[in-house]
């Protein structure tokens, strides 16, 4: 989804010429842009306190100028970092045919921004449901887990997506939460052991819980972890189990108790419980 903020006088004003504009076409060559998981940290870092605003949803297939997808320009003229995000740019005008809908985008209280409902829509569903996305879902795991799992593979985790479901007195799930438009938007898995050395805690585990960086403070990560337990209270499990080296905060604030201290890879790690 390609969203660009405005105002409703600006919106008033394009009706009335056939085609929204900014100044930022004359400044910079383009129109700013941003998708659904990036509106919420721009409005609040640019707009913050700001009233009247609405956001244009944008169908890029209508669009009839040049859209490109290139690092966030800096409104204070500082260059891109590595690794940022790529931006949504129009490279002319916004013609009127390609807003899909005017959606209203109030303030809080405190001048602060959280995205319309209709906009953090998403689901959490079995990964075995979604084969298109398993090969990114692999990539991002092992990128996510090297740290913990340096031998694991691309392939390590395409196999787990294989087998994901009960199998030979063993048991791997893992769930991802996608977004309307079956984009990936995170994922965690439940599994009867988790590969902490030495443990004796009785599993089932909580396991490899991330979500990509557009979506997060969208709620994927809560989703995602409510999902594996509520999924564990339907097998019959009494308790679940998880082991983080620095997330220990979040998860006290959903329940989680600590349980040990213990050690992966040389790097200090906690395991924690949750009672169902």
């Amino acid at each position: 989804m390609i969203l660009h903020l405005t105002n409703s006088a600006n919106w008033i004003e394009a009706q009335q010429l056939g085609f929204i504009t900014a100044p930022s076409l004359a400044t910079e060559g383009f129109i700013h842009c941003s998708t659904e998981y990036q509106m919420r940290d721009v409005a609040n870092k640019y707009y913050r306190g700001a009233t009247d605003i609405v956001l244009v949803h944008i169908d890029p297939a209508a669009l009839t100028s040049p859209l490109k997808w290139e690092p966030p320009a800096h409104i204070d003229g500082s260059p891109s970092l590595p690794n940022e995000p790529l931006f949504p740019h129009i490279y002319g005008v916004i013609n009127l045919d390609a807003v899909v809908q005017i959606i209203d985008f109030p303030s809080n209280p405190d001048g602060s921004f959280d995205l319309p409902a209709k906009l953090t829509a998403f689901t959490v569903i079995p990964i075995k449901q979604v084969p298109h996305l398993h090969q990114q879902a692999a990539e991002l795991s092992r990128i996510a887990w090297k740290h913990d799992f340096p031998e694991d593979t691309t392939q390590t985790y395409l196999d787990m997506f294989t087998v994901s479901g009960t199998y030979a007195g063993r048991f791997v799930e893992v769930f991802a939460a996608i977004n309307q438009a079956n984009e990936l938007l995170g994922l965690a898995t439940l599994v009867d052991d988790d590969g902490l050395p030495g443990a004796t805690e009785p599993g089932p585990w909580l396991a490899a819980v991330f979500v990509i960086p557009e979506a997060r403070k969208l709620g994927v990560g809560t989703a995602l972890v409510d999902h594996v337990v509520s999924r564990s209270r339907e097998l019959g499990y009494h308790e679940i189990f998880l082991y983080t080296d620095h997330q220990q905060r979040w998860y006290e604030k959903s329940g989680w108790t600590f349980t040990r201290d213990t050690l992966l890879n040389e790097m200090k790690h906690v395991v924690m419980r949750n009672s169902l």
